[in-house]
Order: structure tokens, then C-alpha cells, then sequence
């Protein structure tokens, strides 16, 4: 029972190969027994080419559009009115910076059905002024179909294990059964996790809208002087604030230096008036009998 878990699992990690060499065996006892007839039965293989010829191809798009606008809130709603029209939905949205005009800027992550992917792209570009637009696409077929091959083996491993362990007898080989299965069930969900991510992917396109305020003028000379313009004002501003909490803070102290430093400088003043005088009588009264002939 041991040695047919170990092929069992082989078999189940390594199905696509089991199945291919189930079609050669087919091939080869096809070939035995229409012996002589080998140039007729060449040519069915060939009449199952058309049908996996026809395969609907899987592609990821994704697209960006960067946008200019006077007023930003008014083209976030003309974005929003642009996803309801397509069925689509807006996952993700911010804005920053706004202030009395409204919103500065706007940033919008729609989720666009795949088909009308380009349509989509083309009404956000008209919304406003367009800065910029990119588009990605990405086909992704084999690897979708890769996926759905790898999941209708693993289920069928999956049904093979438990028929198996519904025949198992010995408590070892239900303990090892048990463990296989465990292993190719948690396999299997990593591969439907896989699927459906890649069916999102390919059913919804994702689109990313930014929305940037104009200029007035809308033009960039006149949006740089006037920025200018504007930080110069902002500078003047913030540099006469400064100086009025200056002044503010110096104000109150103005009496109380006045008191200190007024009675301080009379005093000096009368020091200097009194040395005067003195400073006259030091010199000493010239004598009576006149000055001295040599």
C-alpha cells in the first residue's frame, strides 16, 4: 500500500507528463493497428488543430492619465461620471493641499472593465487638460491557461488520493494518505488563489488619474511669476508677524527700563554739573603780589 501512495503521488506531481504519455501510448497502438494505413490516419491529428487555434487571448492592461484643470473637485467628478458610464469603480482616491479654491490636487485608482479599456482611456483624457498619458498590456494567455491545466490536474489527484485512502486499512498507511492529500489540497488552494488573481487582472484594467490645479493664466510663465509673486507676499508677511511679535514682547517691558535707566542718567548728569566747579578750585587763586619776574 506504501510503494502505491509513493507512484500515486508521483503521478499527481507530475500529471501533465502522465497525460502526455497516455497520448503517445494512444498514438502508438493507433499506429499498430491501422498497420499500412499509416498515410490516411496522419491527417486526423491535424483536423484538432483549428479548435486549439481558437483561444481567447488574456491580457493585463493598465494605463495612467495625469490631467490639468482650474477645478480640481469638478474634474474628480467628471472621472467619477467616466467610471459609472463603464460600469467601473473607484478603489482608491485622495486629494491633498486644499484650501479655499478647493483641492490642490486629486489622485483616483479606477477598475475599468477590460473591454472598454481603451474607451475609458480616451473620455479621462477629455475630461481636462492633459499632461500626460501611458498604457501597458501584458499578455498573459499561457500562463492563464498553464493555470487551468495545473488545477484540473490537481483535482483530479486530489479525487484519485481519496479514493485511495477510502480503501486504506492500516492506521500507517491512513497516516500517510492523509498527509499526501494535505499537501496536494494546499496545493490546489495556492493554485485557485493564483487563478482568480489572474482573472481579476484580466477582467478589470486599472487606471490611475492624477489631477493637478492649473495655473490662473494657464500658462507656466504666468503661474511662475505669480508663484513668485506669491511667495514674496508669503515672505513679507511672515517677516512683519515676526516683527510685531517682536515688538509686542518689547512693549511691556518699556516702562520698567524707563524707571531704571531715567533716574540712573539724572544722577550721572548731576555728577558731571557738580565736578565742574570743583575741578575750577583745584587749580588755586593766583597770588597777591602778581606773578613772579624772572
Amino acid at each position: 500500500m506504501i510503494v502505491s501512495i509513493f507512484a500515486l503521488g508521483a503521478c499527481g506531481g507530475s500529471s501533465g507528463a502522465d497525460e502526455s504519455s497516455a497520448d503517445s501510448g494512444s498514438a502508438t497502438s493507433l499506429s499498430d493497428t491501422s498497420a499500412g494505413k499509416a498515410a490516411p490516419e496522419v491527417a486526423e491529428p491535424d483536423a484538432a488543430a483549428p479548435k486549439q487555434a481558437v483561444m481567447k487571448a488574456s491580457v493585463i492592461s493598465t494605463g495612467s492619465v495625469a490631467l490639468s484643470a482650474k477645478d480640481v473637485g469638478k474634474t474628480r467628478t467628471q472621472v467619477q461620471h467616466v467610471s459609472d458610464r463603464y460600469a467601473g469603480q473607484v478603489t482608491e482616491q485622495e486629494t491633498s493641499d486644499s484650501d479655499d479654491d478647493g483641492p490642490r490636487h486629486a489622485r483616483m485608482v479606477l477598475r475599468i472593465p477590460s473591454k472598454s479599456f481603451d474607451e475609458a482611456m480616451a473620455d479621462l483624457e477629455e475630461t481636462a487638460t492633459l499632461v500626460d498619458s501611458n498604457t501597458t498590456s501584458t499578455d498573459v494567455t499561457t500562463e492563464v491557461v498553464d493555470t487551468e491545466v495545473r488545477v484540473k490536474n490537481a483535482r483530479t489527484s486530489i479525487e484519485r488520493i481519496r479514493t485511495l485512502l477510502s480503501r486504506a486499512e492500516r492506521i500507517g498507511d491512513v497516516i500517510s494518505i492523509e498527509s499526501e492529500l494535505a499537501r496536494r489540497e494546499a496545493d490546489l488552494n495556492s493554485l485557485l488563489a493564483q487563478q482568480a488573481a489572474l482573472e481579476d487582472q484580466t477582467s478589470l484594467s486599472t487606471i490611475t488619474v492624477d489631477i493637478d490645479r492649473a495655473g490662473p493664466g494657464g500658462s507656466d510663465d504666468d503661474a511662475g511669476f505669480l508663484s513668485g509673486l506669491s511667495a514674496g507676499w508669503e515672505a513679507l508677511g511672515a517677516s512683519a508677524r515676526v516683527l510685531a511679535v517682536a515688538l509686542g514682547a518689547v512693549i511691556p517691558w518699556a516702562p520698567v527700563v524707563l524707571l531704571v535707566l531715567v533716574p540712573f542718567w539724572l544722577l550721572n548728569r548731576r555728577r558731571k554739573q557738580a565736578a565742574g566747579p570743583v575741578a575750577g578750585s583745584v587749580a588755586g587763586p593766583v597770588p597777591a603780589d602778581g606773578p613772579t619776574e624772572e
